[in-house]
């Protein structure tokens, strides 16, 4: 059987949780050229940073917890204005 990899929002908080991959909303599908991930190691943020790591946490049950696409734009707002914009393509 194969380990599933953690999440490494509840590793930052000391907790073990199994990374749920493509039910996450930071999980980015791969394509022909790009290989399936998270979005948040992309981005290699601090996540040594506890508060971050919470805040990251909160905004994937608001993403997930969406009950139409407006909420899900709100949230997804919340996270790209975290990201550089060398990076967002903003």
């Amino acid at each position: 059987m194969e380990d599933r990899k953690l999440c490494n929002l509840h590793l930052a908080l000391d907790r073990a949780e199994a990374c749920p991959e493509g039910a996450c909303p930071f999980w980015e599908e791969g394509g022909v050229a790009l290989a399936s991930g998270c979005e948040l190691e992309r981005l290699s943020l601090d996540l040594s940073r506890h508060e971050l790591a919470a805040y990251l946490l909160e905004l994937r049950g608001q993403l997930e917890d969406a009950r139409d696409l407006e909420e899900r734009r709100q949230a997804r707002r919340a996270f790209v204005e975290l990201v550089p914009p060398d990076m967002s393509g903003r």
